[in-house]
């Protein structure tokens, strides 16, 4: 079994169960950041916070920072202006890296930290949530269209999603399908989507990943 220090992303993208992924991640977290992100440079946070940000008003705040990880999101949309921001990730260990970043004058980037698992109920009050962002979490080995169910139940009308998608998940899951449908029921927007840079080097330096933009319907 690989330490924290030389996990990877095969190693992620292997994991099979949410109790797989909180043994990953539990291992990983500490290390995540200064091996991982540091060595791929890790930069899809950086672009699906960019494109919440450019969509989001006044109202669409506090944010839920959907698998937020170490914070990278969460971090990203500060220095572009977005100011309340919540946290839900399968893995406690993550979350604790979370609780420490703060901006520059010393404040948490994060407000509420909630542990939650994309594929059971989460627990959080129906129609509470003002907008969705994700990048990282919809991809091989994590969460498939399905937990959009339960976002959907959590999120008000008109609640604005930025969710970054890995571009062969997406095929392979049937996103394109999965949002057509929920446009035609009446329960989002037509998605916008856009396409953002994953690493900028290395290997897996040309993939761009997909973020789709929506509304829940109001």
């Amino acid at each position: 079994m690989s330490t924290g220090d030389d996990l990877d992303l095969s190693e992620a993208y292997a994991v099979e169960t949410p109790d797989d992924n909180r043994d990953l991640y539990a291992r990983w977290a500490s290390t995540y950041e200064s091996g991982f992100i540091a060595r791929h440079e890790y930069v899809y946070h950086q672009g699906v916070a960019a494109v919440f940000a450019e969509a989001a008003g006044p109202d669409d705040v506090p944010v839920l920072d959907v698998g937020c990880g170490t914070g990278l999101v969460g971090v990203a949309l500060r220095a572009l202006g977005v100011d309340a921001i919540d946290g839900l990730d399968l893995s406690p260990e993550m979350l604790d890296e979370a609780r420490t970043k703060v901006d520059g004058d010393g404040s948490p980037v994060y407000g509420d930290l909630h542990v939650g698992d994309l594929t059971a109920v989460l627990d959080l009050p129906d129609g509470g949530v003002a907008s969705v962002v994700s990048a990282g979490t919809f991809t091989h080995g994590h969460v498939g269209p399905g937990a959009f169910d339960e976002l959907y139940r959590v999120a008000r009308p008109g609640a604005l999603f930025a969710i970054g998608v890995n571009p062969d998940h997406f095929e392979s899951h049937g996103f394109a399908g999965r949002f057509a449908a929920d446009v035609d029921a009446g329960r989002i927007t037509d998605p916008d989507f856009r396409r953002v840079p994953t690493y900028a080097s290395g290997e897996h330096a040309g993939i761009l990943s997909v973020v789709a933009m929506f509304r829940t319907a109001g």
